[in-house]
C-alpha cells in the first residue's frame, strides 16, 4: 500500500506543475496508477521479493522495495507523453 502511495504522490507532484486543484490531480493519479498496470506490476514485484527474500535482513528488503518504486515510477509516463 505504501509503495503505491509513494508512486501516486510522485506522479501527482509532476502533474501539479501548471495545474489547478490538487485533489483532482491526486484522484486522477490514483486512477492512472490503477489503469496503467503499474499497480499490478508493483504487487507482483513485491510478492516476488517477499517470497525470495523471506529470511533476508530488513535493509536488503527495504532496498529491493525502493528498487520496485523506482522501476515503476509514473513520472516517466509524463516524459513519454511529451516526446
Amino acid at each position: 500500500m505504501i509503495k503505491g502511495c509513494l508512486i501516486v504522490y510522485e506522479y501527482s507532484y509532476f502533474c501539479l506543475y501548471g495545474r489547478g486543484n490538487s485533489q483532482d490531480v491526486i484522484a486522477l493519479s490514483v486512477m492512472q496508477y490503477e489503469e496503467s498496470g503499474t499497480q499490478a506490476n508493483v504487487f507482483q514485484d513485491l510478492q516476488q521479493v517477499l517470497q525470495e527474500h523471506e529470511h533476508s535482513d530488513y535493509v536488503t528488503v527495504q532496498q529491493l522495495i525502493l528498487d520496485i518504486i523506482l522501476r515503476n515510477r509514473m513520472c516517466k509516463l509524463l516524459v513519454l507523453n511529451y516526446i
